[in-house]
């Protein structure tokens, strides 16, 4: 059977079936505590490595170094960018708490901040992000809807 066709026999498979097929093909007593479709995507991955070989350690090293800055890249030019006159609401016991979006930064009871994440704090006491406590990222959904300043 080629490469394709065994991919493709991965989407008719049982969970047993699929475990199977990865103490096969790596050698490990267990998968690791994956959902359904991402250890047919991990099994895939080790059939096409298998297939084609992996990427040498020192092409891992290059790629892994550029991850790295580009990561960086990405923190310092982290501002979210969010038209003014756009209000922000959110409920925290049983209050509504609501900002606007400002040229110069975020109004909230009459009050100008430099960022939501200063508001936050004022809300709740505690260390928030401000784009997280506000529902404008989620470490699981990323960004809604919002691009990334530079």
């Amino acid at each position: 059977m080629n490469l394709d066709n065994r991919i493709a026999a991965l989407a008719t498979m049982s969970a047993a079936q699929k475990k199977a097929e990865w103490r096969r093909l790596t050698g490990q007593p267990a998968p690791p505590a994956f959902g359904s479709g991402l250890l047919t995507r991990a099994i895939a991955h080790a059939l096409q490595e298998k297939a084609a070989g992996s990427a040498g350690k020192t092409l891992q090293r290059r790629l892994k170094r550029h991850g790295d800055k580009a990561t960086l890249g990405k923190a310092a030019n982290a501002s979210l960018e969010i038209k003014p006159g756009t209000w922000l609401s959110r409920t925290w016991h049983g209050e509504v708490h609501q900002v606007v979006v400002l040229e110069t930064g975020f109004e909230y009871r009459g009050e100008l901040h430099s960022s939501l994440t200063a508001i936050a704090r004022t809300i709740t006491g505690a260390a928030w992000s401000g784009s997280r406590f506000f529902g404008l990222a989620s470490p699981r959904l990323g960004k809604l809807g919002l691009t990334r300043g530079g």
